[in-house]
């Protein structure tokens, strides 16, 4: 079995997507192309549904809560929907050429190489995580899930968030499971809101240049990535 240490533990790797791996909040970008395909040209509808999240997010407002006002806006569409959309969005995207983190792509397939599990843990929804974790051949994905009802739709609320401590507790889980040697075990990051998975592994990352971030890696002798992006490709506003 790839990736194991002399003690025969896997070794994992776990990644933050959105602005760690690509240069984006990806729920948003795909709820852009969906507006987009249903007629919003101008960009109208969109600037309706995220101008108060892009606020509250501005003022510090948590992002598990500005999560939860990204979910109240798509209320009543169909999952199955937003997962065919997710596909579709993704697919244009590459062709246009995907924003990633250069730095963080490189680690990922040095991982990989080495053969250790990677492990994608962000509070994006699968619609816009899915597509991207194929295409990157990234082994497990954790992220936020939606509360669907019965019908299939989406209710407006959360029924996992994945930030913060939740992070933590996905990690520890994927150690327990895994039997992985949380010492030996990588995290990449760049807000203090993964602070919690950052601290339960023996090599965490910094991607970026976030002050408290920052403050931690040089306390702590954390590594610290550049977030350039992959030459020849702009990173995607909210």
């Amino acid at each position: 079995m790839g990736g194991l240490t002399a003690s025969s533990a896997p070794v994992v790797a776990f990644f933050d997507v959105d602005e760690t791996l690509v240069a984006m909040k990806s729920p948003f970008a795909m709820l852009r192309h969906r507006l987009r395909e249903q007629g919003d040209l101008d960009g109208s509808a969109y600037r309706v549904k995220v101008d108060p999240i892009r606020r509250f997010a501005a003022e510090g407002g948590a992002p598990a809560e500005a999560s939860a006002m990204f979910y109240r806006a798509v209320a009543g569409v169909a999952w199955d929907e937003l997962l065919n959309q997710g596909r579709d969005w993704y697919a244009q995207l590459r062709g246009r050429g995907i924003p990633f983190v250069e730095a963080t792509l490189r680690e990922l397939r040095h991982h990989q190489r080495q053969g250790h599990l990677t492990v994608a843990v962000s509070g994006a929804w699968a619609a816009s995580l899915r597509p991207m974790a194929e295409d990157l051949g990234i082994d497990l994905v954790l992220c936020t899930e939606p509360e669907v009802d019965e019908a299939g739709l989406l209710t407006g609320r959360i029924a996992r968030a994945m930030f913060g401590s939740a992070k933590g507790t996905a990690v520890r889980d994927v150690l327990a499971e895994r039997g992985a040697a949380a010492g030996e075990c990588f995290a990449y990051a760049d807000d203090p809101s993964d602070l919690d998975m950052l601290r339960l592994v023996g090599r965490p990352t910094v991607v970026g240049d976030h002050p408290v971030l920052a403050g931690m890696a040089a306390e702590h002798g954390w590594r610290v990535l550049s977030n350039a992006l992959v030459p020849g490709t702009e990173r995607i506003p909210v």
